[in-house]
Formats: C-alpha cells, sequence, structure tokens
C-alpha cells in the first residue's frame, strides 16, 4: 500500500486540482493499494472526489476519547466520517505533542474497537540508529503500543527512522528490508495467528530511489510525505509501485 500524509497542508482549490490530475494518471488502473490521509478539515471533500474508485481515506491523528476534549477527534467521529485507516505514533506527534506509548496504545485500542485500520507509526532517533539500538527501540515500542492487543489482521506498521523524514537522508534498502523482516518477526512472536502485518517505509521516499526499495520482499509499500504533495510525483511513486508489488 502507498499512503500519502499530507500533514497540514492542502486547501480546497489545490486539492480538487491534486484529485484531478491523480484521476486522469490512474485512469488505466486499479487504485485499492492507495491510501490518502488529508488534514480533518478536507477529509469530506478527498473523499468525495474519490467516491467512484477504490482509494482509501484517512485520518492523520485520532484522540482516545470524545466529550471535554476540545479540538480533538474522536473515535465515533471517524466512525461516522467512514473512515478507512488513521495513522497513530508519527515521529511528529511523539517529538511535537510529546505522546509516548501509552497514549498510542489507547488510541490503538479505540481504532480495533471502531474497526479502523490503525497505521502504526515506528522509528528510531539517529542517536539511537549510531548506537546500534534500532531494534531494541522498534520492539519496544511495537510491545508497548500494541500490547498484546494483535488480533486484528488489519494492523499495518510504517517504519520511519526520524532522522530520515524530509532530511533527504535514507538508509540502504537492504538494510532497511532486514529491520522489516524484524518487524514482522516481533509482531508475529506476540501474535496467537502468527499475523505477520504489512510494513511500510516512510523516509524520504521519492521517485528517484522508491523502485529501489519495492524491489525488496519485505518493504510492502510506503508512507509518503512531502513527495506527496505533488500529484504527479505521487503517480509515479504508485507505478513503481505497481511494477515491483502488485504482479
Amino acid at each position: 500500500m502507498i499512503i500519502a500524509n499530507w500533514k497540514a497542508n492542502g486547501d480546497i482549490k489545490s486539492n480538487k486540482a491534486w484529485c484531478n490530475q491523480l484521476i486522469v494518471r490512474m485512469s488505466n488502473r486499479g487504485l485499492k493499494s492507495i491510501g490518502i490521509a488529508p488534514s480533518f478539515i478536507h477529509f469530506n471533500q478527498i473523499k468525495n472526489a474519490f467516491i467512484n474508485n477504490d482509494i482509501k481515506v484517512g485520518f492523520q491523528d485520532i484522540d482516545i476519547d470524545g466529550g471535554a476534549r476540545t479540538g480533538s477527534i474522536s473515535p465515533s467521529m471517524a466512525v461516522d466520517s467512514d473512515c478507512s485507516f488513521c495513522l497513530i505514533g508519527h515521529s511528529e506527534r511523539r517529538e511535537i505533542f510529546n505522546e509516548d506509548n501509552n497514549i498510542i496504545s489507547k488510541k490503538y485500542k479505540m481504532l480495533v474497537k471502531s474497526h479502523i485500520k490503525p497505521v502504526l507509526c515506528i522509528g528510531e532517533s539517529f542517536e539511537e540508529f549510531k548506537a546500534g539500538k534500532t531494534e531494541q527501540k522498534l520492539q519496544t515500542q511495537i510491545q508497548e503500543c500494541i500490547q498484546g492487543n494483535i488480533s486484528s489482521e488489519n494492523l499495518t506498521i510504517a517504519y520511519e527512522p526520524i532522522w530520515a523524514i524530509g532530511s533527504g537522508n535514507t538508509p540502504k534498502p537492504k538494510d532497511v528490508n532486514t529491520i522489516h523482516e524484524f518487524i514482522k518477526d516481533v509482531v508475529q512472536s506476540a501474535s496467537e495467528n502468527n499475523l505477520r502485518p504489512q510494513v511500510l517505509y516512510g523516509g524520504s521516499v521519492n521517485k528517484s530511489n522508491a523502485a529501489d526499495f519495492f524491489v525488496e520482499k519485505n518493504i510492502d509499500g510506503a508512507l509518503i510525505g512531502g513527495a506527496s504533495l505533488d500529484a504527479d510525483i505521487f503517480s509515479d511513486i504508485i507505478e513503481i509501485y505497481s511494477r515491483h508489488k502488485e504482479k
């Protein structure tokens, strides 16, 4: 799956042009493997733009509850909006909003309970990477965020090394493939039904390096940030994905 994470970008006019361009570019292929996570305020616009095809539209985040929580988006709101998936644990949420594994775990449980696919983002800092603590960090994040609640076959994990996001610095695809295999093994060993989740890679993926990642066995797709804001570039990445993963 290829997911576009628009973050706090977009407006009604440019969103319409983006959607029209993607539809034109992708008119000759299926769109089941594409997800878009626009800002919440633009969710319905994007949902309506793709109402006649299989593109999934999701949220960038969710709160653990509703009611007296000013500015929050509750799980019931997500269900009412027909949200297909939701990102949780993105490094920006962890860093800027001080979200820890405990908070993310509560969000994960609410999504599973609401039958919305959770896309759990995990990743290590540059200091942890240099110290050789990547696997230790990822295993802790997985175990503390999921806490054994992995009966849902819809779990997707996005590995995003913090030091690679938006930096132009990317790890070697073969190293990412090894890390993805480790992630799948961690989840499988904690799963009663031997679940091996889809694992996406996020961290400066663009049309120049996408093929190098998608040829790897354990890289099941990508979570695209900045490169997804250009419909042509995003379409190029989808076509590269299709050539390597949808045979």
